[in-house]
C-alpha cells in the first residue's frame, strides 16, 4: 500500500507543479506580453516618425519641381511666344542644316501652281490659234 499512497502523492505533487508551472506560464506571458507590446508601440513610433520623415522630404521636392516649371513657363511668357520661341529655333536649326522650312516649301509650292496655271493657258491659248489660224499649203 505504500506504493499507492506514493503513487497518490506523487500525482498529487506532480498536478500541483503542473497547476504552478501554468500560473507561471500565465504571469510570465502577462509580463511579458505587456514588455513585448510596449516594445512594438515604440517600434511603431519609430517607423511613423521615418514615414512622415520620408513623406516631408518627397513633398518638398514635388514642391521645388512645382515652383521650378512655374518659373520657368513665367521666364517663357505666354504659350504664344513659347510657340513662336520653338518655331524660331527649329527654323534657325534647318536653316543651318540646309533643310527648307515649312513656309518656304509652301511658298515654293504656290509658285509652281501658278506657274502650272500659266503654263496650261499659255497651251490653251496655243492650241486654239493654231486650230483658227490659216492653214499655209506647201508645194
Amino acid at each position: 500500500m505504500v506504493n499507492n499512497k506514493a503513487s497518490a502523492q506523487d500525482l498529487k505533487d506532480k498536478g500541483r507543479e503542473i497547476w504552478l508551472a501554468g500560473l507561471g506560464v500565465f504571469s510570465t506571458m502577462e509580463e511579458e506580453g505587456t514588455k513585448l507590446f510596449n516594445k512594438f508601440i515604440e517600434k511603431g513610433k519609430e517607423l511613423e516618425k521615418r514615414g512622415e520623415n520620408i513623406e516631408k522630404k518627397a513633398r518638398q521636392q514635388v514642391q521645388n519641381i512645382e515652383k521650378k516649371a512655374k518659373d520657368t513657363i513665367g521666364n517663357l511668357g505666354t504659350w504664344d511666344e513659347l510657340g513662336d520661341y520653338i518655331e524660331e529655333k527649329l527654323n534657325s536649326t534647318f536653316e543651318a542644316l540646309g533643310v527648307s522650312s515649312h513656309k518656304e516649301v509652301k511658298a515654293l509650292n504656290d509658285k509652281v501652281e501658278k506657274l502650272t496655271k500659266s503654263v496650261e493657258m499659255l497651251s490653251e491659248k496655243i492650241e486654239k490659234s493654231q486650230k483658227t489660224a490659216p492653214k499655209v499649203i506647201k508645194k
